[in-house]
Parts: structure tokens; C-alpha cells; sequence
């Protein structure tokens, strides 16, 4: 008898949006400054140069950074995209996602590097169940596939073309109409700008899912049944 036999085990789609947490500070070293200035003028703009570089960074890194947004495809409930204003918020949103992908092949773009290892951390700091996954970068992918290493053959970005997700899409005439990218999020979450938050995660899934399509990873989309 098969495991599951009213479970949907289609692919599931997602991405991840993300900022600094409030608190970063409290886990970071002091800046320092270049080691060769003298000048105090020249040694407080280097520490507010580097300080301010950080910051830019805080969203990159999963140990200081907060899931603001996520949105995931599936076949039965189509594109879903929430915002997650508090870590409660990230907290709900994070366990009801693991639940979804259970038993399901993860879809991303990019997420052995980033999405998935920011929500395996994530769920860790919040103390959430999550799935085992292999993320190594040549592994055999074990329930999940990311786009990037299969279009890329794990080879880093050419002089020539960029590799991103939307050049990909490009490339391959997958219409891009969404023109907020993820640099911009912090600015927008400070801003309270979560409409277009929501806008930017679901324009990514949605891209996602037709470049998937595209190269063969989620089934086409069904032709619509002619009527008479």
C-alpha cells in the first residue's frame, strides 16, 4: 500500500524575501578601521563606510537576518504569497511551508545557496521543525532542485551573460514585468511598503515556475479544454 495515497507530492515552488534583523547589532563585532589611517576625520568616514556597507548586508546573512516575506506554488493552490511583519508572523509561516513541502520536491532558484539555508536557520533560531535536505552544491539535490545549479552546470557567472533569474527568463522569453529587486526589499520593509513586498516575492515565484516549466522541472502548464 503507498504512503499517502490522498497526499500531493507535486513539486513545490518558493522564495524567500528577507532584511536585517532589528537587533543585529547585538551579534556583531565593532568596526574597525583600516588599520594604516591617522586621521581621525579619515578613520570616522572609513567605520561610517563600512558600517553603513554592512548594514546593506545584514539581509544576506541567515544569522543576523529575518524572513520578511514568502511565497510558494503548488499545482492544487497555484501561487500563495505573506508577509511576515513580526517573528511570530515568520514563526506561522515558516511551520505552515514545512508542512506543505512534506514529502514534496522543493523547487528554487538559487535556494541551495540561499532560500533554503536561510529557512533551515531561521526555523532553527525559532525553534521550528523542519526538514533534513542535501544542500551541498554537487550532491545529489536529496527533496529539492535548484534551477540555478541545473542552468548554470555549477559553473560560476560567465563574462557574457548574467545568470540571474531573470536573465534566465529572458533567455528563454519568459515575459519579466516586475522591476523592484531584492536590494530594495530592507528600504521597503523600513518603509512599510509590504504591498509591493508581496508584489516582488510572488513575481519571483511565478518566474520561477515558468522557468521550471520551461526547461522541463514542473510538468507544462495543461492545455485549456476546447468547449463546443
Amino acid at each position: 500500500m503507498a504512503m499517502y495515497p490522498d497526499m500531493d507530492v507535486s513539486p513545490i515552488v518558493v522564495d524567500v524575501e528577507t532584511c536585517g534583523l532589528p537587533n543585529a547589532a547585538d551579534y556583531l563585532e565593532p568596526v574597525t578601521p583600516d588599520a594604516r589611517l591617522k586621521d581621525p576625520a579619515k578613520i570616522e568616514a572609513d567605520i561610517a563606510d563600512k558600517t553603513a556597507a554592512r548594514l546593506d548586508r545584514l539581509g544576506l546573512d541567515w544569522n543576523v537576518g529575518r524572513i520578511v516575506a514568502i511565497g510558494y506554488w503548488t499545482e492544487q493552490r497555484d501561487t500563495v504569497a505573506y508577509v511576515c511583519q513580526m517573528e511570530e508572523d515568520e514563526q506561522r509561516e515558516l511551520s505552515v511551508f514545512w508542512r506543505h513541502a512534506k514529502q514534496r520536491t522543493i523547487v528554487t532558484f538559487n535556494g541551495r545557496n540561499f532560500d533554503l539555508p536561510f529557512m533551515i536557520q531561521r526555523s532553527r533560531y525559532l525553534g521550528i521543525a523542519h526538514p533534513t535536505l542535501d544542500l551541498r552544491p554537487y550532491g545529489g539535490g536529496q527533496g529539492n532542485v535548484d534551477l540555478y545549479l541545473e542552468l548554470t552546470f555549477g559553473r560560476k557567472d560567465s563574462p557574457c551573460m548574467r545568470q540571474t533569474l531573470r536573465a534566465f527568463c529572458r533567455r528563454f522569453g519568459i515575459p519579466v514585468t516586475d522591476e523592484i529587486a531584492g536590494k530594495d526589499i530592507p528600504a521597503m520593509v523600513a518603509a512599510g511598503e509590504w504591498d509591493k513586498v508581496v508584489s516582488h516575492v510572488t513575481s519571483d515565484v511565478d518566474l520561477t515556475v515558468a522557468l521550471a516549466r520551461r526547461i522541463g522541472v514542473v510538468q507544462p502548464q495543461p492545455e485549456p479544454s476546447m468547449v463546443a
